[in-house]
């Protein structure tokens, strides 16, 4: 279970914990419990993640090439690439989303979105509550 807390809405966030722990134990067997607070920016970066990995879906049936192998390309596209020397011999491979910060993120959305439409002439899926949490307009 999640609660979504904002600064001032400590006291009904607590009510809902205490409720929340509650309705765990009685559900379960067990006799602890691990409860866990992290900042908001997570979920939208899982968000953003979800959201460019359905895009991802899409392009590989529109293009027939792997989800896999889109994400490199367009990564190596938009992102670039990431040079080293292994064994003597020059490697390189596209640098990746994980280290993106969500503007960062928000703003390589944009470039794929812009991209499908101009190469592939195709408009992708935007679920609405995603596609607004993934761009930081919607909590």
């Amino acid at each position: 279970m999640k609660v979504y807390v904002e600064r001032d809405g400590q006291e009904r966030a607590l009510k809902m914990a205490k409720n929340m722990i509650a309705s765990h134990f009685n559900c379960s067997k067990g006799e602890k419990a691990i409860l866990e607070i992290f900042e908001d920016r997570l979920t939208r970066s899982q968000k953003q993640n979800k959201l460019f990995w359905l895009w991802l879906t899409e392009i590989s049936k529109e293009t027939g090439h792997s989800k896999d192998d889109m994400a490199d390309y367009l990564q190596s596209t938009f992102l670039g690439e990431h040079e080293s020397m292994v064994m003597g011999k020059k490697t390189t491979k596209p640098i990746g989303t994980s280290s993106l910060k969500m503007n960062e993120f928000s703003e390589l959305l944009e470039q794929i979105n812009a991209w499908a439409g101009d190469m592939l002439n195709m408009k992708l899926p935007q679920p609405i509550d995603l596609y607004y949490q993934s761009m930081g307009i919607l909590e």
